[in-house]
């Protein structure tokens, strides 16, 4: 990518035309369904398709400025639609497809959404087919290209009631060979190349990079459900040269990697984020790619502001998330005093640019923690070293308080998941008489270890306040679709169970 960027910038719809008349048929999108064989779009076919489902989205009453949910899995209508949506000069709010018909419909009636689109039937106004129906029995008529503004209703994870809803008030448009400014190239995005979408597009990191894929020419593999060994096959059938990852996929890319046979020769980036990451999981993929193959960012929906870190950063700064890029940061106190390095505090940033910061949206829209300089908080915790850069401490209303010691979980989570028969773990505090709060963690095995041992195997590597009080097993975490796990809920699902001390949790999903 140039270093220097022209400002000429074009919807998203324009450039999928100008790179349909320029590629025909060469393939955009390789969708590999969770069964069945592979699914080929080209470059002509994607933008017909955008154009018949712009066309039904017209019939149905859709214009500039409207508002279009939909809530769909990893298929290529999820990028068809979005694209139509903007096309017709829309706004897209993408919602998870596990949703319920009521927190549906609850979604459609804040955001003031003109049009929901299921999956299936009964989530929405009509499911997928039902429109697909309506937009092919329209004539072909051409579908003018205009600029929606803004682009996308970004949502939250939802962990404790609706998901709020947060969007800017630009235009949604962007320059070709330069998407997402500096920081794409400083992740390794590159344009033209081949690159793995993973991540459930329902949530906005995979979403964002996807369609910035597609702006920027590059083909994308779209995985219809995320399964480590296949991903693995997958960057290397497919030339895969860039993958975003988050760390629950890294656990479990790993542990299949010996029986994968793949060389992962043309990964040129695996860009991470979404979570903490533990330092020997880091370290894993450093010493298997070389610390130039992998970068990290941490940012927020909001657009507070981002760090960017490469491997060879973080081999000199340890568990740091690396410095702000186009970002100043600060740590407060909770007095509202801003401490100095190596002082653990809540994080406040700053972009360079604050024409893109997402405001919420909504009758209940809870204000921003600013400081009197416009630097925002989004409530997590960290510290900074003398050469500027962060390291997270978790989120401020996550952290234990048991016995008067903070704890925070995601650095138990860190030690278990060393654990070779622990593949996924969450850490929570729950209501105690005697210490106040007491560490529970669940956690899913490989093998059938007694908790007993797991606690042994904590104490061994963290603090005596640190290690789980009480360790249950499960089935399955629940997880969202970009691996979030969403504490509030697992707190509110897994208390009878824990208070009773059962051996097992298996716990429902929770709608957001």
């Amino acid at each position: 990518m140039p270093d220097v960027f022209a400002d000429v910038r074009i919807s998203y719809g324009t450039r999928l035309r100008l790179l349909a008349a320029e590629r025909g048929r060469a393939e955009a999108v390789r969708f590999l369904p969770a069964e069945g064989a592979a699914v080929s779009l080209s470059w002509a076919d994607l933008d017909r398709l955008v154009d018949r489902y712009a066309r039904g989205l017209m019939a149905r009453g859709v214009g500039q400025g409207d508002v279009v949910a939909y809530a769909l899995g990893n298929v290529p209508a999820h990028l068809a639609l979005a694209l139509a949506v903007w096309r017709v000069g829309a706004t897209v709010m993408v919602l998870d497809p596990g949703m319920s018909s009521a927190t549906a419909a609850a979604m459609k009636a804040r955001s003031g959404a003109r049009l929901v689109i299921g999956a299936t039937p009964g989530l929405g106004d009509l499911d997928l087919a039902g429109f697909e129906a309506e937009a092919g029995d329209l004539p072909e008529t051409p579908v003018p290209d205009r600029t929606p503004r803004p682009g996308k209703i970004v949502l939250s994870g939802g962990s404790t009631g609706l998901p709020k809803m947060m969007r800017d008030d630009l235009p949604h448009t962007r320059t070709p060979g330069a998407s997402w400014g500096r920081i794409a190239p400083r992740l390794g995005f590159r344009c033209d190349q081949t690159q793995l979408v993973c991540g459930a597009m329902s949530h906005n990191a995979p979403f964002t990079w996807a369609q910035n894929g597609l702006f920027e020419g590059n083909r994308l593999v779209l995985m219809e459900r995320f399964d480590a060994a296949r991903a693995l096959r997958a960057i290397d059938a497919h030339d895969v040269g860039f993958a975003m990852l988050v760390p629950t996929m890294m656990v479990r890319m790993l542990d299949a990697l010996p029986a994968s046979g793949v060389t992962l020769n043309n990964l040129h980036a695996l860009y991470h984020t979404g979570a903490p990451c533990a330092a020997w999981l880091k370290q894993a993929w450093i010493e298997l790619l070389g610390p130039d193959r992998v970068t990290e960012m941490y940012g927020s929906g909001e657009n507070t502001g981002q760090t960017t870190i490469t491997g060879a950063e973080w081999l000199t700064h340890r568990g740091s998330v690396g410095r702000g890029f186009e970002t100043e940061i600060r740590i407060y106190d909770p007095e509202g005093a801003q401490l100095p390095a190596g002082a653990a505090g809540e994080i406040y940033m700053r972009p360079d640019d604050l024409g893109g910061r997402a405001d919420y949206l909504g009758p209940d829209a809870p204000q921003p923690s600013r400081d009197a300089d416009g630097f925002q908080s989004i409530g997590d915790l960290g510290w900074l070293d003398e050469a500027g850069f962060l390291y997270l401490g978790g989120r401020r209303d996550d952290v234990i308080n048991t016995g008067g010691t903070k704890v925070h979980p995601e650095t138990v989570e860190a030690a278990l998941l060393q654990h070779p028969d622990v593949t996924d773990a969450v850490v929570f505090g729950m209501p105690d008489r005697d210490w106040g709060e007491r560490v529970v963690a669940c956690v899913v095995l490989l093998a059938a270890v007694e908790t007993d041992t797991l606690r042994t195997f904590c104490a061994a590597r963290l603090a005596p306040s640190q290690v789980p009080k009480v360790v249950r097993t499960c089935t399955t975490l629940p997880r969202d679709g970009f691996g979030k796990i969403r504490r509030k809920a697992m707190q509110a699902t897994f208390s009878d169970e824990v208070d009773a001390g059962a051996e097992r949790c298996d716990p429902a999903r929770r709608d957001g």
